[in-house]
């Protein structure tokens, strides 16, 4: 059995609701508390929905895009509700708020823009609380996040469905596996260089 069909046989046991509060749920973990390589999931999440779930490319990508766009939203906000709440309440350290605004000073562009950048060199973790640390405004941030997301998650899922019509199956999962870890790994790559840059200068 291989990688894929391996993948594939250990998602296809949540059925396709549990396939489907799986991928939000992901990504909003992503976005809201720890790094979940959401692109990886994306891929084989969509091999699992085309080929054990017979649904047509078309509909699993914009499936797909639709549950990673929700799931980024619902976590920023989210974690953007509880930190705006211990800022107000006066329990959120001064010093993680003072540690928080310096950093987004050294950043190219300090105020809500950053999550755009933060799409290709990430920078920023835990968004959400930067949004709330630094007074940016939620509506502006927020719709940043669906443009960024948009874009990175629209690109990636054409990449997949292109390579699934030109490769057979097995080809196209192990090169869309392969394409997707040296995008992740070029990104974290240009982030860790963005961060030795600010703090260089700081």
């Amino acid at each position: 059995m291989g990688l894929g069909d391996w993948i594939g046989a250990a998602l296809s046991v949540l059925g396709a609701p549990g396939l489907l509060v799986a991928i939000f749920l992901i990504f909003l973990l992503d976005a809201a508390l720890f790094p979940a390589l959401p692109e990886l999931f994306i891929v084989a999440f969509y091999f699992v929905l085309t080929d054990a779930w017979a649904w047509t490319p078309a509909v699993a990508a914009a499936t797909l895009l639709a549950l990673a766009l929700a799931g980024d939203v619902c976590g920023n906000a989210g974690l953007y509700a509880i930190v705006r709440r211990l800022k107000d309440a006066g329990r959120l350290p001064r010093f993680v708020q003072r540690a928080m605004t310096k950093w987004t000073s050294f950043l190219a562009v300090g105020d809500e823009r950053a999550i755009l950048v933060n799409r290709i060199a990430p920078a920023v973790p835990l968004t959400g609380a930067f949004i709330a640390v630094c007074g940016w405004s939620l509506r502006k941030s927020l719709a940043y996040v669906l443009i960024g997301g948009a874009a990175k998650y629209a690109v990636l899922l054409v990449l997949i469905v292109g390579l699934g019509v030109a490769f057979s199956p097995d080809a196209a999962r192990l090169i869309s596996i392969t394409a997707v870890v040296v995008l992740v790994v070029a990104s974290f790559a240009a982030g860790w260089y963005r961060r030795r840059r600010m703090e260089a200068v700081a």
